[in-house]
């Protein structure tokens, strides 16, 4: 995982040929997450809201258990 831009909270890895794009906001609530999936700079799935279950989650944290999710998907629904 690696920040991706110049804003925080932005990440992005490489996986099994995919780009994933990672998306952290926080707010009075919590801290939310978020990711994409993308290949060759096409969407191929949309941005996706992952649950964070922690109860003091750190940016970090949020930003791996978007990625976990966004590998299980990729697993799941585009690779065979």
């Amino acid at each position: 995982m690696k920040p991706k831009g110049i804003d925080m909270g932005d990440y992005e890895e490489s996986y099994k040929g995919f780009d994933l794009e990672v998306a952290i906001e926080q707010l009075l609530t919590g801290i939310k997450a978020h990711y994409r999936v993308l290949k060759a700079d096409a969407v191929v799935l949309d941005w996706r809201l992952v649950r964070v279950d922690a109860v003091w989650p750190t940016e970090h944290s949020a930003a791996e258990a978007a990625l976990v999710a966004a590998r299980a998907a990729v697993d799941q629904e585009l690779v065979d």
